[in-house]
């Protein structure tokens, strides 16, 4: 079980639910969504992940996905000068407000989440599961199926998170609750 749970972990992990999300709205609201899938891709998902990556590989990190809480401020300021060049590139760019205003979201959410971090770690996985089996069921036309693949997704990897000892069921929880609010936050904001 240990072995599901982490490829659970790896197929569902924040930087590729992200990519999917960030991805699935360009393409249902851009006319020309190559240019903004490529920014987000590059700035939000592959730097992120390359730096996480290199943290690790230089023994700055215990792990991948930095599960030492005093270890995940670095990632996370890295991080955020990485988005906040993608938000710059993606508000010049002719595209979707919609895609414009996930990116600037998903750089105020790591802020909230590096802020939490000073104070009790909260799970990054948890949290973008929560967005995405929220967010994107809106963009797929909202049917009911969505939304149950979306919170199974959810399941899944709270459950492997668990499973695995990476994180405690309150880190799970809050993780959830953060990323159930931003997305709250993301569809009233494109009403």
């Amino acid at each position: 079980m240990h072995k599901l749970a982490s490829l659970l972990a790896e197929i569902f992990s924040p930087f590729i639910l992200c990519g999917i999300l960030i991805s699935t709205i360009a393409l249902a609201t851009d006319p020309h969504p190559l240019p903004a899938i490529g920014v987000a891709l590059g700035f939000l998902v592959l730097v992120p992940q390359v730096l996480s990556v290199r943290l690790y590989k230089s023994g700055k990190t215990t792990d991948r996905f930095v599960q030492v809480r005093e270890q995940r401020t670095q990632l996370y300021v890295m991080t955020l000068v990485s988005v906040v060049i993608g938000c710059l590139l993606l508000n010049l760019l002719p595209t979707s407000r919609d895609v414009q205003l996930i990116m600037n979201t998903a750089a105020a959410t790591l802020v909230v989440a590096m802020l939490l971090n000073f104070i009790i770690k909260v799970s990054i996985h948890a949290l973008m599961a929560a967005l995405f089996g929220i967010v994107l069921p809106v963009y797929l036309g909202g049917a009911t199926l969505y939304f149950v693949v979306g919170a199974l997704i959810w399941a899944v990897t709270v459950w492997a998170r668990l499973h695995n000892k990476r994180h405690s069921a309150l880190e799970l929880v809050l993780g959830t609750l953060v990323g159930g609010i931003v997305a709250l936050f993301y569809l009233s904001a494109l009403n």
